[in-house]
């Protein structure tokens, strides 16, 4: 089931406290809707009624889809240099829930899904994407990696993120998106077929896969930021 827990946040333009239905989990085999609602990037959002500004809610929670099998602790952006203790708190959560410290039939279910972290609302939609279109995320990272190395001036800075937003036939859709607030800076269509040929080496994994690989934090930036604890 999808767990809602009714909060008063602060709106980000005037300061007005605004009502929130905060998701803290969501099963998107019972709730399509939301799933869809998380691809469109309506959901967990709301105009404030004092001032008018829409703002999104910073996402705390667990999505889970077994049909698809995904499962994935998704924390605020601004959390992101935390990722080594919240990697670990994320273990911990799956095993207790679905994995070897769980009971026998939530094991069962366990078996088919794939933990994962990431951190605010484009790196979830950006797993949904891929899922869909069957890109396996670690590959996808290792596609980013190719694709920044391979340009000559890309637009990589603090506070912006390299995203899959949409497949379209052969063609991976990324963009640079703004962290903070979603919004998109710069566009790159890649062929998938540099995908394909990542995915189909069978030389042993690099260096940068297996780091990839280590965790559920299946995110490039796994390898850019500073080791932190949780607060």
């Amino acid at each position: 089931m999808s767990l809602f827990n009714t909060v008063d946040v602060s709106c980000p333009s005037c300061g007005a406290s605004v009502e929130f239905d905060a998701v803290f989990s969501l099963n998107a085999d019972r709730r399509p809707d939301l799933r869809a609602a998380i691809l469109d990037g309506s959901f967990q959002r709301q105009q404030c009624s004092a001032c008018g500004k829409q703002f999104r809610l910073d996402p705390e929670m667990t999505y889970m889809d077994v049909g698809r099998g995904q499962w994935i602790a998704v924390f605020p952006v601004d959390k992101v240099e935390q990722w080594q203790e919240l990697e670990k708190q994320t273990l911990a959560t799956f095993a207790k829930a679905y994995g070897d410290k769980a009971p026998a039939a939530a094991r069962e279910i366990g078996a088919g899904l794939k933990a994962r972290l990431c951190f605010g609302w484009s790196a979830l939609r950006e797993k949904i994407v891929a899922q869909e279109a069957g890109l396996d995320d670690v590959i996808l990272e290792l596609t980013k990696a190719v694709l920044v190395r391979g340009l000559d001036n890309p637009p990589v800075e603090t506070g912006t993120e390299m995203r899959l937003v949409g497949v379209e036939g052969d063609w991976l859709v990324i963009a640079w998106l703004a962290a903070a607030d979603e919004t998109v800076k710069e566009v790159l269509r890649a062929p998938r077929s540099l995908y394909n040929e990542l995915a189909s080496d069978t030389m042993p994994p690099s260096a940068l896969q297996s780091a990839m690989s280590s965790g559920p934090f299946t995110d490039i930036n796994r390898l850019l930021l500073p080791a932190t604890t949780a607060a």
